[in-house]
């Protein structure tokens, strides 16, 4: 979808692509953008981290380079930054020239209406300091929580990797030194991470305290959110599925649960955008789906003598 200023030229939302050496889902995830009608793309493809990797990474670099559907730019890394570093300095890179993006990792694959949403949802919000980023994913809770209700987004105070969009303005607010996010969180009296997640005090202390939960750029970018009181725009419909739940930085095993696409529930007329606030009967149930269990496969990867913010 192209969006156009006033004065300027009609100009495509890009895309920024992250990949590491997952030839066979990058495949999908590819024509799962070309389907979704995605015209501008970056792909940032991180250096192998050892001999053993090497191969898959010149089998993903070439398959991007005989793409035939669309012309990507190509960041090709020759040491490897690993998944933080690689998104951090890839969307510094791409905000220097963007004022928005949206951003995929190379085992999410979207949806064919998700480019669209996106791109109207960041025109939408695009002047709601309050709201953080956009994400096509919703969580397998349960549909009964939107009987009722009249909007085709809610507002979710928990940040989303899978799939997402964001604007220059905002990703330069997150801050990435963890000792002034410690000190902020200290001085701060309305900081609860548990209202995003009953998950996410345990992800902040392994994150942001002991910083040993390795590949959590992402706990950063929520730890902010809820220092801000911001907001990700969160659909009533999935769009997302994840083939990597099974070796990603965040999952040992694969989670109890499945993401499929819900095409069947996605609004056939123009998207219904909810106000910036909270809608409490969804929120207590999509905050139920991060209950106990998750709260405890966190709190026991940490070291009881590194946690601060669970027992």
């Amino acid at each position: 979808m192209t969006r156009e200023a006033p004065g300027a030229p009609t100009e495509p939302v890009a895309v920024a692509l992250f990949a590491y050496r997952r030839p066979e889902q990058l495949a999908r995830t590819l024509a799962c953008l070309r389907d979704a009608g995605v015209e501008r793309l970056y792909v940032f493809s991180d250096g192998p981290r050892d001999s053993a990797a090497a191969d898959d990474v010149q089998r993903v670099r070439e398959l991007v380079s005989s793409l035939d559907w669309i012309e990507p730019v190509t960041v090709a890394r020759a040491e490897n930054l690993g998944l933080s570093e690689s998104i951090r300095s890839g969307l510094d890179q791409l905000f220097e020239v963007h004022d928005e993006l949206i951003i995929i990792e190379d085992d999410v694959c979207v949806a064919p209406e998700f480019y669209d949403y996106a791109c109207r949802a960041l025109s939408h919000y695009a002047s709601a300091e309050r709201v953080a980023g956009i994400t096509g994913l919703r969580y397998p809770f349960n549909r009964r929580a939107f009987d009722g209700y009249s909007f085709d987004v809610f507002l979710s105070p928990r940040f989303s990797s899978w799939s997402w969009a964001t604007w220059k303005g905002r990703w330069s607010g997150f801050g990435f030194d963890l000792a002034s996010l410690r000190r902020e969180i200290a001085a701060s009296a309305t900081f609860r991470p548990q209202r995003a997640g009953a998950d996410l005090p345990g992800m902040v202390d392994g994150a942001v305290f002991a910083e040993t939960l390795t590949g959590s750029w992402d706990v950063v970018c929520a730890t902010n959110m809820l220092l801000h009181g911001q907001y990700f725009v969160t659909p009533t419909w999935n769009m997302v599925e994840n083939t990597g739940l099974s070796e990603g930085t965040h999952f040992s095993a694969p989670p109890p649960w499945q993401l499929t696409w819900e095409r069947e529930h996605r609004p056939h007329g123009p998207i219904r955008f909810a106000p910036v606030e909270e809608y409490e009967p969804i929120l207590r149930d999509y905050l139920r789906f991060f209950g106990p269990s998750r709260a405890r496969m966190v709190r026991d990867r940490l070291s009881a003598a590194t946690r601060r913010l669970v027992p």
